[in-house]
């Protein structure tokens, strides 16, 4: 019988999620989510007219060296640093800026338990997308917090996408799931839905790229939120619209790491390089309690007992979901920005 690896990705991870409940859930799902990133990346060449080279030919000519931001010259399998001469490969029609030694850091980051519960997250999400949803508890479950907009697209972030054309949009910490069909998602490894990896304090794009850039709780997971900050601008063009969400009130997680919150003023100062700057609350302050408890409630429960454990936090959520709704008599309070749950800013470059 010839091995089908498609097939024995979506098998692999069903048989992981059937024994999460299972004290060696960790070393189990560990071994099979190394085993399908290793085979993701088994096919280094772009064949012409695949999926993968088409998204490619839409960003390739925008790309530079993160190195010294020199041109690239596109080889079968790499790109070329005219200056430096740094090769960086492409691996499955995603160009990868991190194999080379400047994202070792990174590299190493993407070794620890909470990065890898991260990557164990994305490989489930993209068996559910490829092979249909799979029945589990999180997702019968109701939210505990409530986003002010839901779909972004709809609320603040609408300026990106509006005006004639089809405006290109970089969603810096993309993936595994696309926000819109035709973004350029970069990430710091190869998920799904993912374009390019790079490391987002030296994205691999030549100055004034893009019609407009994103992030969604990202900022919080680089060292230095300034840098990348900086980078987002640079690489959009004058006139661009710059999104980002990032949160305040909000639980530690590592995905790989987790180091900053931001308050309100934070986000205004932070961004201070656009113009036309708007900032306000993304998740409200009854959302920042509501999960602060939520993740209190197991915490007072036997660890012996993980199973009782995620049933009393299921069940907190059952009770007191609803509440979340307050949020919306506090949207315009002036002080509820104080103990928001996470704020979101969306600004203009200078022309």
């Amino acid at each position: 019988m010839g091995f089908d690896l498609a097939s024995q990705r979506v098998s692999l991870l069903s048989l992981s999620r059937a024994y999460q409940w299972r004290s060696d859930t960790v070393l189990i799902r560990t071994c099979f989510s190394l085993f399908i990133i290793q085979n993701q990346n088994m096919n280094n060449i772009v064949e012409p007219g695949t999926a993968e080279s088409s998204r490619l030919e839409r960003f390739v000519h925008l790309l530079s060296c993160p190195r010294c931001l020199s041109t690239l010259d596109l080889a079968q399998t790499s790109l070329i640093c005219q200056q430096c001469q740094r090769v960086y490969p492409i691996l499955g029609g995603v160009p990868d800026f991190l194999s080379s030694g400047e994202g070792q850091c990174l590299a190493d980051s993407l070794q620890g338990d909470a990065a890898q519960r991260m990557r164990e997250e994305y490989l489930l999400e993209e068996a559910s997308s490829t092979a249909g949803p799979k029945w589990d508890i999180k997702s019968v479950l109701p939210q505990i917090m409530l986003k002010y907009d839901a779909d972004f697209r709809n609320g603040p972030a609408r300026k990106l996408f509006e005006g004639d054309g089809d405006p290109l949009v970089l969603n810096v910490g993309g993936g595994p799931n696309r926000e819109t069909p035709k973004e350029i998602t970069l990430n710091i490894s190869n998920f799904n839905n993912v374009d390019l990896v790079a490391d987002a304090h030296h994205i691999p794009f030549a100055d004034n790229s893009f019609d407009g850039v994103y992030s969604l709780a990202v900022l919080e997971h680089v060292t230095s939120p300034h840098e990348v900050v900086a980078e987002m601008i640079r690489v959009l063009k004058p006139g661009g619209y710059l999104y980002s969400e990032v949160p305040f009130m909000f639980f530690f997680h590592g995905y790989p790491s987790d180091y900053t919150r931001v308050t309100q003023e934070g986000m205004k100062l932070m961004f201070s390089g656009l113009e036309d700057v708007e900032v306000g609350m993304s998740h409200g302050p009854v959302s920042a309690v509501l999960q602060s408890a939520n993740m209190v409630v197991p915490m007072l429960l036997p660890a012996s007992m993980p199973v009782i454990r995620r049933l009393g936090a299921g069940l907190f959520r059952l009770l007191f979901f609803p509440l979340k709704y307050l949020d919306l008599l506090l949207r315009d309070h002036p002080d509820a920005h104080t103990v928001a749950g996470g704020f979101y800013v969306v600004g203009r470059k200078p022309t």
